[in-house]
């Protein structure tokens, strides 16, 4: 299959997607029974599925700013991965990526169509992982900032970039290591957001209770047994389109790896947004919000 990867500007594709305004309270979620669990899902909105799957220390709320500027064209669906969120987990399975993986074909499978999908940081791979072993159950796959290691160690400029990421965590490891998980959760938020130190507290109130119900997962996360490899030879088996966006802004580790991501996949756009990291769904809500839907539109 030929190659085709292509700078996207925000500008371009503006125009693609239906106009934004502010968002209203969240609904409620239901839950979609899969994988032995029931997990919660956020649904609103008529026309065609988007799904969108979060990343570490978040839940369904990761979407709170953006959820309704979806559903005015499109069926926003958000879930929250297993042993996130404020649910009762069953302690059958561990906390693992290809948990993560298992459970997302599980879920695609019980809502019985194909959609479009978004993952965010670990979400990133998740989903890629999805267009692989169920393309029929994936129309398309948008990757902001996707945190995959795996594509980087197969070079010397990967190892160096992954390298510096794992030794701006020290602060955090220190915590996890000290049992305080809430420091811990606060100090990855800073180091991956790029914030100043105190800069957790000045976050939206409502991802910030989110980071924090959610900071019992960082033990799990530090501990996590290594994932599936994903690498560039698997992603060059994805034939569903790919966009992969991150932030002008952002630290090296994701500016490498959504590159390199982009030129492993047959069938990939590279976006960029001007001005943001890696919070830049939240900080950027309308340019991606855009550069999402113009995408799906497109395919």
């Amino acid at each position: 299959m030929t190659k085709r990867v292509a700078e996207v500007l925000v500008s371009s594709v503006l125009s693609a997607a239906v106009p934004l305004g502010a968002s209203a309270e969240m609904p409620a979620p239901g839950t979609v029974e899969a994988a032995g669990a029931a997990f919660p899902v956020v649904t609103a909105g008529e026309g065609e599925p988007v799904l969108f799957v979060h990343g570490a220390l978040g839940d369904y709320r990761k979407w709170d700013g953006l959820w309704e500027d979806v559903a005015a064209g499109h069926r926003f669906i958000a879930y929250t991965q297993r042993w996130f969120g404020t649910t009762a987990w069953p302690e059958d399975k561990p906390y693992a990526r290809d948990v993560q993986d298992d459970d997302l074909v599980a879920i695609l499978q019980a809502l019985g169509e194909p959609v479009h999908l978004v993952g965010l940081s670990n979400g990133g791979p998740v989903v890629l992982r999805a267009a692989l072993r169920v393309p029929e159950l994936v129309q398309s796959v948008v990757g902001y900032e996707p945190t995959l290691f795996d594509v980087l160690f197969e070079s010397a400029e990967g190892e160096a970039v992954v390298a510096e990421f794992f030794a701006g965590e020290a602060d955090t490891s220190a915590a996890v290591e000290a049992g305080d998980d809430e420091e811990a959760a606060r100090e990855l938020i800073e180091m991956i957001y790029a914030l100043p130190e105190g800069g957790f507290d000045r976050l939206d109130p409502v991802q910030k209770i989110m980071v924090l119900d959610n900071a019992h997962t960082m033990p799990l996360l530090w501990n996590a047994p290594e994932p599936t490899p994903l690498t560039c030879e698997d992603l060059r088996k994805i034939t569903v389109p790919v966009l992969v966006i991150y932030g002008a802004e952002t630290l090296p580790l994701w500016q490498l790896a959504s590159r390199t991501v982009a030129e492993c996949v047959p069938k990939a756009w590279l976006a960029t947004i001007e001005g943001v990291g890696h919070k830049g769904p939240v900080a950027a809500k309308d340019a991606f919000v855009n550069l999402v839907l113009g995408f799906a539109d497109a395919q």
